[in-house]
């Protein structure tokens, strides 16, 4: 699918969220945010051996973005009133239910220029991708496609989920990362070359360390709205839409 393709079916996905019947659409989120509930529980529990993990992982270059980018290690997307921080991990189950039950409805709120939504593509699970530090290599490909534009960012995300590993495995090669970002987002050379390079591998872990740190992230998905953290992810869009009608 590529980039207009994905942006229109984003589109018209948030239209049919909207006119969804509000007792339907608590009881789908019900039911999705149970499994998202447990896995979050589980992430938060294991976070500490996850950041000592990170921490005697390689020491690499920090480079910059050219993206824009928060000084919290955020990849800015949007520039509405209302103030979203989603922090992320490429590796997480939870995270991709998140996309798949947000992403259009974000898509419409930062075209609509009713938010401001600042990704943090952190790397707790690196050590659930058999030594690969498959959050790491993903994440910094996401930064990458960044730099080539904020719909660019978004859609390899979405490609990225899409195409979610399993955990405990070894991940994507940087070979099955590159084609999913040339074949299915339509990113061109300069792209591969960062990738390739690990320009922003240092960033991401720095990302981590920060959002692990004084960030007060426990744990993945976590969205802030505000600077305020959503407890129950359930009801991060009506929070959402609350904080746009009250901006």
């Amino acid at each position: 699918m590529g980039s207009s393709e994905r942006k229109t079916e984003r589109r018209k996905a948030a239209e049919a969220l909207r006119k969804q019947q509000a007792a339907e659409a608590r009881r789908r989120k019900t039911l999705l945010w149970v499994s998202v509930g447990a896995a979050v529980v589980l992430i938060g529990g294991l976070l500490g051996w996850g950041i000592w993990y990170n921490s005697q992982g390689d020491d690499y270059e920090v480079n910059e973005p050219t993206a824009a980018v928060t000084d919290s290690f955020g990849v800015r997307i949007g520039d509405g009133p209302v103030q979203v921080d989603l922090f992320i991990d490429y590796m997480c189950p939870a995270c991709n239910q998140f996309e798949s039950a947000y992403s259009a409805q974000l898509q419409s709120w930062i075209d609509d220029g009713s938010v401001t939504v600042n990704y943090h593509p952190i790397t707790i699970l690196d050590r659930l991708s058999s030594g690969t530090q498959y959050s790491t290599r993903a994440a910094a490909a996401a930064v990458c496609a960044a730099d080539a534009g904020e719909q660019q960012f978004l859609d390899y995300t979405l490609a990225l989920y899409e195409n979610q590993p399993a955990e405990n495995s070894t991940g994507l090669t940087d070979q099955e990362l590159i084609a999913i970002g040339t074949d299915d987002v339509g990113l061109d050379a300069a792209w591969q070359s960062c990738v390739e390079d690990g320009t922003y591998k240092g960033w991401v872990q720095d990302g981590t360390a920060w959002a692990t740190g004084d960030g007060g992230v426990s744990g993945t998905p976590t969205a802030k709205i505000d600077g305020t953290t959503v407890e129950d992810n359930s009801q991060f869009a009506d929070l959402v839409q609350a904080a746009i009608d009250a901006a």
